[in-house]
């Protein structure tokens, strides 16, 4: 694909006035389903089924791919019939010229593929870009974060936070290609791996208990991140060590978000997972801490039996003191 075309003041929602890029099917704030429609009388023609701006010379139109040959279609495949640019050629080799975003060739019908480069990310739904801020995706008209093909673990995770009195802080949760994780530069923006959810791997093998439990590990980074100031604490300092040492966790590492009970290993830690940087510590902390509702009389009861070291229970006691302090407890 080319190069975008640079969206223009003009083009804005008529409901919410967000700006748009041509041939947007949604508005990606308020989800509104547009028409292109040969308002500056350029082509002199639209398309009979899906109402958007067509060339006459047309033989299918380029974004619904309903036959709209007539007397005035061209006999051969052009390169750019007026009003339209030339970006690329057919995905076929039929010889006809497609402009981006067109979802069809106008030449020969057949469904036309493009490059998303300049968007941040790809829609979970259509696998067409979208940016973090979208709502919508602008293609398809789903959510464009994914949150819907998860809502079981949202809303567990969103109980367990209320009942441990933990205050909301206004994080994002999306799903995206690639690894889960919270960028520093993004506090609030939560990143879970979409193949849990979408793919093969989801139905075979992980849990709705497991996503949330990965969930609420990925709420510690962002939690952590976004009360950064608290890690130069003294107390912190000696619970969790140096948060802001290199980080060299390999992301293929196992961890079994499942589990809800401490591990018996590792003296000094909830899991082996914990020991692996301070920052994964917290996380593993503090997923702990949600998952079992805050009860430290319930915890710390079990870490006397699996006997944990004295540091176990003061990084607990580290996370639920600041938890209080956040609303104002004495």
């Amino acid at each position: 694909m080319s190069k975008r075309e640079v969206p223009t003041p003009e083009l804005r929602c008529p409901r919410c006035h967000t700006e748009l890029e041509p041939f947007w099917s949604y508005c990606p704030s308020c989800s509104r389903r547009l028409e292109w429609k040969d308002t500056l009388r350029e082509t002199g023609a639209e398309c009979a089924y899906c109402g958007w701006i067509v060339s006459d010379a047309s033989s299918f139109c380029p974004w619904c791919g309903r036959n709209i040959q007539d007397d005035d279609s061209s006999e051969e495949p052009l390169k750019a019939p007026k009003g339209f640019k030339f970006h690329a050629r057919c995905d076929w080799g039929c010889g006809g010229g497609v402009m981006y975003p067109m979802r069809f060739c106008p030449w020969c019908g057949r469904t036309q593929s493009w490059r998303y480069d300049d968007f941040e990310n790809v829609c979970p739904h259509c696998d067409r870009g979208v940016d973090d801020w979208m709502a919508t995706c602008p293609w398809c008209g789903e959510d464009a974060t994914g949150r819907d093909l998860i809502p079981r673990a949202l809303r567990r995770a969103r109980r367990l936070l209320i009942v441990s009195r933990i205050r909301d802080w206004h994080y994002r949760v999306a799903l995206r290609p690639g690894v889960s994780g919270v960028a520093p530069r993004a506090p609030k923006v939560i990143e879970l791996d979409r193949r849990y959810v979408t793919g093969k791997r989801r139905r075979d093998e992980i849990s709705w208990n497991m996503l949330t439990g990965l969930l609420l590990h990925e709420l510690g980074h962002s939690f952590l991140y976004h009360h950064w100031s608290w890690t130069r604490t003294g107390r912190f300092r000696r619970a969790f060590g140096e948060v802001r040492k290199a980080y060299r966790v390999a992301d293929e590492h196992w961890v079994d978000f499942e589990r809800r009970r401490i591990a018996t290993t590792l003296t000094d830690y909830v899991s082996a997972y914990a020991a692996t940087h301070p920052q994964e510590d917290f996380a593993e902390t503090f997923r702990f801490y949600v998952a079992r509702r805050g009860r430290l009389r319930e915890l710390f009861s079990e870490f006397g039996r699996k006997r944990k070291g004295v540091r176990v229970y003061e990084k607990f006691l580290v996370l639920h003191d600041f938890v209080r302090s956040l609303r104002g407890w004495k």
